[in-house]
């Protein structure tokens, strides 16, 4: 599942760099806190146990939901529907 996450993620984030327009050099900016499998872990804890966003940000150190729901349209593509309903 990690696997074709990853490789869904990649996918996406291609197409979005395509589109976008480049002032500074491709790559600058705030690099993510969290790793690839951190952010799936996230959005799969979050499913599980629906804690809100602010008690998610303490364990993890995060402060915006843009990762959960970034994640979750990726996992909703990689997992059947049945399985995402059930975590």
């Amino acid at each position: 599942m990690l696997a074709q996450a990853e490789m869904q993620h990649k996918k996406l984030q291609a197409e979005i760099e395509s589109k976008k327009i480049h002032i500074n050099h491709k790559g600058r900016g705030r690099k993510p806190k969290l790793e690839i499998k951190e952010q799936v872990c996230l959005c799969l804890f979050y499913l599980r146990k629906m804690p809100t966003f602010k008690v998610l940000g303490l364990h993890l150190g995060i402060s915006k939901k843009d990762t959960f729901h970034y994640w979750l349209e990726i996992l909703g593509n990689v997992l059947p529907a049945s399985l995402l309903e059930q975590v």
